[in-house]
C-alpha cells in the first residue's frame, strides 16, 4: 500500500466473515478471530444496531475492512457512532488507514451521528497516531487482562472450592443454567443481566433491548452454552451470574459478564461465580482466559488482581465530534 490510496471497498456480506476474521487475526496474531463468532456479531450480536460494513480484497483475501454502527436514534439520547477500521499489516500506511477512518465517518455523517468512537489497543501506535492527527481524543481506558490457568491451576482450583463453600454456608447455591429447572429463570436472568450491564462504567449509555431480542442475542451466541453459564440462587431468586465465552473454533475464552444483584453485593458471590467459571475452563483443558474491564470499575479490577489476572494491554477509547 503506497501513499496513493487504492482500496476498492465493497459491501461486506456474511460470506466474507471468514476472510475478515483472517484479516483481524493477521492484525493481532495473539488474538485469533473465530469466523463463527464474527458472523454472530454481524447478525444476532448486533440485532439492535444499524450498521455498514465494507471490505477490500486481493487474490481472495481481505486486505482492508471498515465497519461502522450505531444504536437506533430513538433508543438513545446521544448520537454515538462506532467505527472499526482494519488494515493488513503487510499493506499498512497512514494514508490508507486514514482512508478507512474517513469511509466510516462518511457513513456516520449520512446517519447524522454526533460523535465517532474508535477503540484501539495501546500497542497499535501507528493507528493511534492517525487518530490523533485526525483530531480524536482519548476519553477513557479499558484493561484487557489474562489469567494463566496452567501456572495458577492448583491455587485457582483450591480457591474455587473455598469460595463455593463460603457462599453455600450463606444459603446460596451455585449451579449452571443447564442444571436450573425454574421455568422463570430466563425472565430473572433478563432483569439481572440488564441491571448488571447498566452498572458497568461506560461513556455510551447501556441500552436495554426487549426480552426476545436479549434472549436471541445471548443464547444465539455460539460461544455461550447453558452448561457453561453459571448462576447463583438464593431462595427463589437468581442473584448472580458469570460466564465465559468459548469461541467454537478453539480460541481464548473471554469473560462475557460477571454480576450480582445489588442487595447481595459484598458477600463474595461474584467472586465464587467467577472462580467457578475458571475452574470449569481448567477442567476443559484451556490454558488461559481473558477479560476486558473498564479502568474505572474498581471492584472487578481488584477481584481480577486477586485471582492472578495480569494486564495484556490497555484499550483506549477515542472520540471525535462530527459537527
Amino acid at each position: 500500500m503506497t501513499a496513493r490510496v487504492d482500496l476498492d471497498l465493497r459491501p461486506a456480506t456474511l460470506d466474507d466473515a471468514g476472510i475478515v476474521a483472517a484479516l483481524e487475526t493477521a492484525r493481532d496474531p495473539d488474538e485469533v478471530r473465530d469466523p463463527q463468532m464474527l458472523r454472530y456479531w454481524w447478525t444476532k450480536g448486533s440485532a439492535d444496531q444499524v450498521s455498514r460494513r465494507l471490505v477490500a480484497t486481493r487474490n481472495g483475501a481481505a486486505v482492508a475492512y471498515i465497519g461502522a454502527a450505531h444504536r437506533p436514534w430513538e433508543a438513545t439520547s446521544k448520537r454515538f457512532g462506532v467505527i472499526r477500521p482494519i488494515l493488513h499489516p503487510d499493506r499498512w500506511s497512514a494514508p490508507a488507514y486514514s482512508h478507512l477512518v474517513h469511509a466510516g465517518e462518511a457513513w456516520l455523517r449520512t446517519e447524522e451521528a454526533a460523535t465517532s468512537i474508535a477503540t484501539v489497543g495501546a500497542e497499535f501506535e501507528r493507528e493511534l497516531a492517525v487518530y490523533e492527527g485526525l483530531g480524536y481524543e482519548e476519553v477513557r481506558r479499558q484493561r484487557i487482562s489474562q489469567l494463566d490457568l496452567v501456572a495458577g491451576r492448583e491455587h485457582l482450583l483450591a480457591d474455587a472450592a473455598r469460595h463455593r463453600k463460603h457462599v453455600i454456608s450463606q444459603g446460596v447455591q451455585l449451579l449452571t443454567l443447564s442444571e436450573d429447572a425454574d421455568p422463570d429463570r430466563m425472565q430473572q436472568l433478563y432483569g439481572l443481566m440488564n441491571a448488571a450491564e447498566g452498572d458497568v462504567p461506560s461513556t455510551v449509555p447501556w441500552q436495554t433491548v426487549p426480552f426476545d431480542e436479549w434472549k436471541a442475542m445471548t443464547f444465539g451466541n455460539p460461544g455461550i452454552r447453558e452448561d457453561r453459564f453459571w448462576i447463583a440462587r438464593e431462595g427463589d431468586a437468581i442473584v448472580g451470574v458469570s460466564m465465559l465465552q468459548f469461541p467454537p473454533g478453539g480460541g481464548i475464552p473471554w469473560t462475557a459478564l460477571t454480576g450480582t444483584s445489588r442487595p447481595v453485593r459484598g458477600r463474595g458471590i461474584a467472586r465464587a461465580l467467577k472462580y467457578a467459571t475458571v475452574a470449569q475452563a481448567i477442567g476443559l483443558g484451556y490454558e488461559r482466559v481473558r477479560t476486558n474491564n473498564d479502568g474505572a470499575n474498581a471492584p472487578i479490577l481488584h477481584l481480577n488482581e486477586d485471582m492472578g489476572y495480569r494486564l495484556v494491554r490497555p484499550l483506549i477509547e477515542l472520540h471525535r465530534q462530527m459537527t
